[in-house]
């Protein structure tokens, strides 16, 4: 009797265990980003491309949703920090669409406006071909109209440190947060 309570025992914690037991969802294979053309506007892009990113489309003339996903993104760099993840573990990389109008200089204050100054946070543009053949590999979509105006879809991208786009995220919208928490879940699954 006392084989079949501690088998019962057994197997219950084992099942209970089996449960709770903390398990990472392996995230798909989306595409891939062949090249990175576009320059950092600073010159701190030492080894990013060897590390999981957080790449992000906006431009500084964007009068809500680039603005209020820069927020968020800063309590992301401190959920991080709270996690006892490294800054050089992963990087934040914010890459204008709007290059004509967003120069290194306009760019650089962006940075200075949200008080931006970790290594780890990269502004990136290029030309205006190639920043449109950069964002194909994301299948993200950007117009500006006759009178200047951009719109763009308003997703953010997760990419592994083999440049394999392995998740997307929303940006912040008026009604939505950025799901700072999620991102970092999966930053944080692709850090070896």
């Amino acid at each position: 009797m006392k084989k079949i309570i501690y088998l019962s025992v057994f197997l219950i914690g084992f099942f209970v265990l089996y449960l709770l037991w903390p398990r990472a969802i392996e995230l798909p294979y989306i595409g891939s980003v062949k090249e990175w053309q576009l320059a950092e506007v600073s010159g701190n892009e030492a080894a990013f491309q060897d590390r999981p990113k957080l790449v992000t489309f906006i431009y500084t003339q964007c009068p809500d949703v680039c603005p209020t996903t820069m927020l968020d993104l800063i309590d992301l760099k401190q959920i991080m920090d709270e996690r006892g993840i490294s800054q050089e573990k992963y990087y934040i990389i914010a890459v204008t669409v709007d290059p004509e109008y967003d120069t290194n200089e306009i760019l650089q204050q962006y940075k200075e406006m949200f008080d931006i100054h970790e290594k780890n946070w990269l502004f990136f543009r290029g030309t205006d071909e190639q920043t449109y053949q950069f964002s194909r590999y994301f299948n993200f979509f950007y117009e500006k109209n006759e009178d200047g105006f951009l719109t763009h879809t308003t997703s953010m991208y997760i990419v592994d440190s083999k440049n394999q786009i392995r998740a997307h995220h929303d940006m912040a919208t008026v009604d939505k947060r950025v799901a700072i928490e999620e991102i970092a879940d999966h930053l944080q699954q692709l850090i070896k």
